[in-house]
């Protein structure tokens, strides 16, 4: 297993190769490291599939570029995304605190929270904070430095922020999920604060549509065991699910729009 070190090492690498591509010496030179212990990284991250080496260099894996901006996403799998949020919101309880990460699926959840009652949610996305606030519902942000082609904030003090604060649900989309990969994000700006808010929330809910499911997205998040329960809708490979049943995840399939008796109510039922 990597320790601590390595893995912020290789996560800087993809960081610094979404910028732009780099000489091996160079890059070598910005991390501070020798060429031989850059190459072991190298390696592992092009098993992964998220760069390329090409000669006396690395480049970022096309598929681990830039995310889109939030418009653009917004209209991929927005049905999907929907379905999705409509079982995400049966598993919130009157009174709760629950915690909603950046991401369109998430947004479409905000959308629906008006008629829970006396619910507080924390997240770090303004276009969410701005539905709640429309909604009437109270809102927590933790502050921060807006982040390119996103509504949401950074904060590199998230630790103590979220130092003391109890979510009992945390309601955390992502651009990958897979067995070995774990948890995965485009936005590796905000992976300080997806693991503060994991660490402190009672009940882990992922939500992912049925493109997410197998991927490995730019940076790390966490291992699978972190979560409760994934949410996906009905496209999912069958053989996928099973992958993750297997290895003893909670699935949740959101049943299409329309079909009101299955979409009704979450077969999860969380304290």
């Amino acid at each position: 297993m990597d320790s601590i070190a390595r893995i912020e090492r290789k996560r800087k690498i993809l960081e610094l190769l979404n910028q732009r591509n780099f000489g091996i010496e160079e890059l070598a030179k910005l991390l501070n490291i020798s060429p031989i212990t850059l190459r072991k990284d190298l390696q592992d991250l092009q098993k992964q599939g998220l760069i390329n080496r090409v000669w006396g260099g690395v480049t970022l894996a096309s598929h681990a570029l830039k995310e889109q901006p939030f418009e653009d996403k917004d209209v991929d799998s927005l049905k999907e995304k929907r379905i999705i949020a409509r079982t995400a919101l049966t598993l919130v309880k009157p009174n709760e605190v629950i915690g909603l990460g950046g991401g369109t699926t998430t947004f479409e959840l905000s959308k629906l929270l008006a008629d829970v009652t006396n619910i507080q949610v924390i997240t770090n996305s303004v276009n969410t904070a701005y539905m709640l606030l429309r909604l009437g519902i109270r809102i927590i942000m933790p502050g921060g430095i807006s982040r390119e082609g996103s509504y949401s904030l950074v904060n590199h003090k998230i630790n103590e922020f979220f130092e003391g604060i109890f979510l009992d649900k945390y309601f955390l989309e992502v651009d990958g999920i897979d067995i070995d990969g774990g948890l995965t994000t485009l936005r590796s700006a905000e992976v300080e604060l997806m693991s503060a808010m994991i660490s402190v929330a009672n009940t882990v809910i992922v939500l992912a549509d049925s493109t997410k499911l197998g991927q490995r997205r730019f940076t790390t998040i966490g291992p699978i065991e972190k979560i409760d329960l994934l949410i996906t809708d009905h496209k999912a490979s069958k053989d996928v699910i099973r992958i993750f049943e297997k290895k003893g995840i909670k699935i949740e399939i959101a049943s299409p729009e329309g079909d009101e008796e299955e979409t009704s109510m979450s077969a999860y039922k969380f304290k």
